[in-house]
């Protein structure tokens, strides 16, 4: 293979940017750091410091990704409106105002202070590799941020800021922060109801998820440690992962990824741990009903007394049609936190809500997955998770050489009292709207007058008032542990777990539809069993599991689905017979499989959106059986037995016809991923529909190289003119084996490792998630040097 770029000889801007940098003459160099590509654009980034190990890692992530690294920074700031408008439905409004509001920019800048020396001077080097690379680049980036005035250089503050305002779950919910307004105050902003939701779903962070599954030394084939990373993260924006190998030799060795314009490996190995990430069920914002002050719904009840709300007043600058203009309004706060506003939960005469964030305070999180990747032992790696308690609202699924299988929860939530929670647990059971809403949304909702229901301070925890790790979650197996985003209790089928605090989730009730089946494809249930004869995984196996793209609900409902079909061949809507004997005739050729092939797929799709989502969980609307909790991956599986069914089916049938749709088109035809102008058929399906290898569509997708429609066909949840436009789901998706050699590994990028719509690498490894190729990932330095592509020195 030819090297683009050979150590230590410079070409073009590369060369002169050099010499531009170059120290005075006897004045040390700060930054030395060398950056091999290997195939796929993957870059191996070595240096003998922390500084200039971030130089090098920014400089590199910034050539595939400046674009939104510029973003980033500047959400954070407060910044969006300022420069790119309002936004759609005001959502950049709304996020400048939270950020401001929260006074992240200090928040960031107090974080860095506290930093260990390490940590400060890594991101003090990331922030001189970014702003090299502006340096170097000029301004032509040759992608959708050419010569924006938002890409600017960037301090280590503003880079720490991003970090911090990242662990946050209440700057997810700015629509329900911002819509918070006294009622007898005058609406200044309206926040749309759509708005509002939004940040209810914010709450369990439902545009991200993950699949993970770790192997201990009994159930892989060599006895020793495997790991399956999933990740369900989004196709575009600042919340997609990139790859990087990160070496200070005798000091660090870990390959993995992390989201764009974050230091360090998030997911990923070393010689001797893998671990990868899943969005945690825990209940990471605590919501305090306030009983208010009949004569003035600013006060509020606190163990007998009215206390004050105190509002702070916000002025963003926004881009319009018109020229600049700025927008004031007040955010209120009671002393657990902003007040919110989300359907069903507003601000009246008598009640309001206030939202407290457990990881607020939270400022080592680079610290702790620089903990983990230096962990040389499970022990260790266990350790890091106590020293720091810094995941904010993740799961950890690892697995070690010797194939100690581990499970953690990790997450920061609020440390409730013994009477705290006995308190809540009689509400929840008094109460069926608040158990509905813990189960389905996520909320908790606490009484705000007392002091009971205040989190308490254990000593030695780094985040004052949350729980300590020994009252987190942590499951260990010599078999498997696993999460598909549900809580604990599963993690591992063979004895499941109870007795943390409801804050980490439920017990003993229905898991989601993707649970059950990763349940099924761990253990082998109703035929789906990919380990062979020896009852063992391979690493083949393992990948074949994952891309089956069976869906549990299609084997579950449709051959119910499909009797009901015989003996009712015809159905009346809107007074319009419809013959379903086609359609029927179509689900029962199809495999129950989500590939681009499958035909039937789309049909049994719309059928099933027609149902809410928490209807493939709960019994009631699609499912007639109770829930077994002595059977949590086969309970429920009976279709209700009524006209609604068929009723939904022929709804199905009309829609498609009325779109020219072919009822037995295959999923790729319409299932894709609309880049910069080029389409890519993509596998797999969404939460409806109990599918492992998860791709969620949206009708609207913001994003500058987005290219389909962002539109959405009447009567359908998903499907715009454009197919089912990919907006999350697989993203970072990697195998890890330990053998006797030495780690072994091997990925797909799904979106690619390029976010430049002109890179080479902008959409390679997206054709080989389309043809499920997965490629070699190369970590010792002699497989390095084989598949080397192009060398980089940078000094500064």
């Amino acid at each position: 293979m030819i090297l683009k770029i050979i150590r230590f000889v410079f070409l073009g801007t590369i060369y002169f940017s050099m010499v531009a940098c170059k120290p005075a003459v006897n004045e040390p160099l700060r930054y030395e750091v060398e950056v091999t590509r290997t195939d796929f654009g993957i870059p191996h980034i070595k240096a003998a410091d922390y500084g200039s190990l971030g130089y090098g890692e920014a400089y590199a992530s910034a050539q595939d990704h400046v674009c939104n690294m510029a973003l980033a920074l500047m959400s954070t700031k407060g910044e969006s409106a300022e420069y790119l408008g309002a936004g759609h439905k005001s959502n950049y409004v709304h996020s400048d105002i939270v950020m401001k509001a929260l006074n992240m920019p200090d928040k960031g800048r107090q974080a860095l202070n506290a930093q260990p020396e390490k940590v400060k001077e890594w991101i003090a080097g990331y922030a001189a590799g970014y702003n090299r690379y502006l340096k170097d680049a000029n301004g032509k980036f040759e992608s959708w941020c050419d010569q924006a005035p938002w890409v600017r250089p960037a301090t280590a503050e503003e880079f720490m800021t991003q970090y911090v305002a990242s662990v946050y779950t209440i700057t997810r919910m700015s629509g329900a922060v911002v819509a918070a307004q006294p009622p007898s105050i005058e609406v200044v902003l309206q926040v749309p109801e759509s708005q509002q939701v939004a940040a209810l779903n914010a709450i369990r962070l439902e545009g991200m998820g993950s699949n993970a599954w770790a192997f201990g030394a009994k159930s892989t084939e060599n006895g020793k440690g495997s790991l399956l990373a999933n990740p369900h993260y989004p196709w575009y924006g600042t919340n997609r992962f990139w790859e990087k190998h990160l070496t200070i030799p005798g000091e660090l060795d870990v390959y993995g990824a992390n989201l764009v314009g974050t230091a360090g490996v998030a997911v990923g190995f070393n010689n001797a741990i893998g671990w990868t990430h899943t969005v945690s069920d825990s209940k990471r914002i605590t919501l305090y009903q306030l009983t208010l002050n009949p004569e003035d719904p600013t006060q509020y009840r606190y163990e007998g007394e009215w206390r004050s709300l105190v509002s702070r007043d916000v002025t963003v600058n926004v881009q319009t049609d018109d020229g600049m203009q700025k927008k004031t309004i007040s955010i209120w706060f009671s002393h657990h936190g902003p007040i919110v506003q989300m359907p069903g939960l507003g601000w009246t005469e008598k009640t309001a809500y206030a939202a407290r964030d457990a990881n607020t305070g939270n400022i080592d999180v680079i610290s702790q997955w620089l903990a983990m990747g230096k962990s040389q032992s499970m022990d260790e790696f266990i350790g890091a998770h106590k020293m720091y308690n810094a995941m904010p609202w993740v799961n950890t699924i690892s697995t070690s050489a010797e194939g100690r299988a581990v499970y953690l929860d990790n997450s920061n939530v609020g440390a409730l009292s013994d009477e705290a929670i006995k308190a809540w647990n009689g509400r929840v059971e008094q109460v069926p709207q608040l158990k509905q809403l813990y189960l389905t949304k996520g909320l908790v909702i606490l009484d705000g007058s007392t002091r009971r229901d205040e989190w308490i301070s254990h000593p030695n925890v780094p985040i004052s008032g949350t729980t300590p790790f020994e009252q987190r979650p942590m499951i260990e197996s010599e078999f498997y542990v696993f999460n598909a985003n549900d809580s604990y209790w599963l993690s591992d089928p063979k004895q499941p777990t109870t007795g943390y605090s409801p804050l980490y989730g439920a017990v003993n009730t229905p898991r989601s539809a993707r649970t059950r089946m990763n349940v099924h494809l761990l253990e082998g249930l109703d035929g789906f069993d990919f380990r062979g004869e020896d009852g063992l995984f391979s690493v083949q196996e393992i990948q074949a599991a994952l891309f089956d793209n069976s869906g549990l609900s299609a084997h579950l409902l449709k051959p119910q689905l499909l009797e009901q079909c015989e003996n009712t061949p015809k159905v009346t809507i809107n007074g319009v017979s419809i013959d379903l004997a086609d359609a029927c005739s179509i689900l029962a050729r199809w495999d129950n499989r989500y590939d681009l092939n499958s035909r039937g797929a789309v049909l049994f799709r719309e059928w099933l959106t027609r149902y809410d989502y928490t209807a493939t969980q709960y019994s009631g609307e699609l499912f007639a059986d109770k829930f077994d909790a002595a059977k949590p991956a086969i309970t429920p599986a009976e279709l209700v037995q009524n006209e609604r069914s068929l009723v939904e089916l022929a709804e199905a049938v009309e829609l498609l016809n009325n779109q020219g749709i072919a009822l037995d088109i295959p999923l790729g035809n319409l299932q894709k991923a609309h880049r910069a102008g080029t389409t890519f058929p993509v596998h797999g399906g969404n939460r409806h529909e109990g599918i492992a290898n998860l791709q969620v569509t949206r009708p609207y997708i913001d994003s500058p190289i987005f290219s389909g429609a962002n539109d959405r066909l009447v009567d359908s949840q998903t499907l715009s003119s454009s197919g089912y436009n990919i907006a999350h789901g697989s993203s970072f998706i990697m195998t890890l084996s330990f053998t006797e050699a030495g780690p072994r590994a091997q990925a797909i990028l799904s979106y690619s490792q390029s976010g430049s719509p002109g890179a080479e690498n902008f959409s390679d490894q997206t054709a080989r998630y389309r043809d499920k190729a997965w490629r070699d990932i190369h970590f010792e330095e002699s497989e390095i040097d084989k598949h080397a592509v192009s060398r980089l020195l940078l000094r500064e």
